[in-house]
């Protein structure tokens, strides 16, 4: 087995066995759906008497790809998502393998919580709250809390083909977004389109809290380093804990890009 020392006092990754926790965009068979956006789609490259498919005569494969990295599949984002500034997911991801803390936690309707969001909770909205977040973390160490990766029920098979727009994402409550900051959280990964919801008038609240602007600010002196990635999915046979993270970003010219998030179980 190969090990790599993690530097953290003793502990080493175990790197035979990669747990790969994205969703691939993928351009021919069912498709997950966020925010009602169209299927991504390929075609063949076409140019003269070219043609990128080797099933229809070509010499070889070059196919052409639509999609969007926010709606289709697992994506890493930065603090240009939502500036306007043109800054570049890879202008401020440096680091690539991070100790991470992988938590479960289970959402509640708005209705049971006394925790809050920009704009006003609807009753029924499933939120990750201060409380559900505190509960999670109770037995995790902060030495791996570089990296967070939040796992939310319901967590079913199906999650990587889940239509949003017919059952409506979890999200987090402003409390719960602030103690992740105050964990010092520097990327963040979730099973969900959106730290925020999704019709919420357009002001992304989590997302400006996470990355440390003012309500509706679009501007930023000192842009944050933070990451988001979502839409990952970690199945229910890997267990909450610690590990180290490599977060595989392609290299997309954007405010967001693909991304592989991979696990490696660490021990003493």
């Amino acid at each position: 087995m190969m090990q790599v020392a993690v530097s953290l006092g003793g502990y080493k990754a175990d790197l035979d066995n990669p747990i790969d926790i994205s969703i691939p965009v993928n351009f021919e068979m069912n498709q997950l759906s966020a925010f009602a956006s169209r299927p991504a789609r390929k075609y063949a490259y076409k140019v003269g008497n070219f043609v990128g498919d080797v099933r229809l005569g070509g010499s070889c494969n070059c196919e052409v790809y639509h999609f969007s990295p926010h709606l289709h599949g697992t994506h890493t984002e930065c603090v240009g998502h939502v500036t306007d500034a043109r800054i570049r997911v890879q202008d401020v991801l440096r680091e690539t393998l991070m100790p991470a803390t992988l938590i479960t936690v289970t959402p509640v309707p708005a209705a049971t919580s006394n925790d809050g969001y920009s704009p006003a909770l609807r009753r029924n909205d499933m939120v990750i709250t201060r409380d559900a977040l505190k509960d999670a973390l109770q037995y995790h160490s902060k030495e791996f809390m570089t990296a967070l990766i939040v796992r939310s029920f319901p967590n079913d098979a199906g999650k990587p083909l889940r239509d949003y727009a017919k059952t409506p994402a979890t999200f987090f409550s402003t409390e719960a977004m602030e103690d992740i900051v105050a964990l010092g959280v520097q990327h963040l990964l979730v099973d969900m389109p959106s730290l925020d919801r999704a019709d919420d008038d357009g002001m992304l609240s989590n997302h400006r809290i996470f990355w440390d602007l003012q309500p509706g600010a679009k501007q930023t002196d000192k842009p944050s380093r933070r990451t988001v990635t979502e839409l990952i999915y970690v199945p229910d046979s890997v267990d909450n804990g610690n590990y180290l993270l490599n977060l595989q970003v392609s290299a997309f010219a954007g405010d967001a890009a693909p991304s592989r998030p991979v696990l490696y179980k660490v021990s003493k």
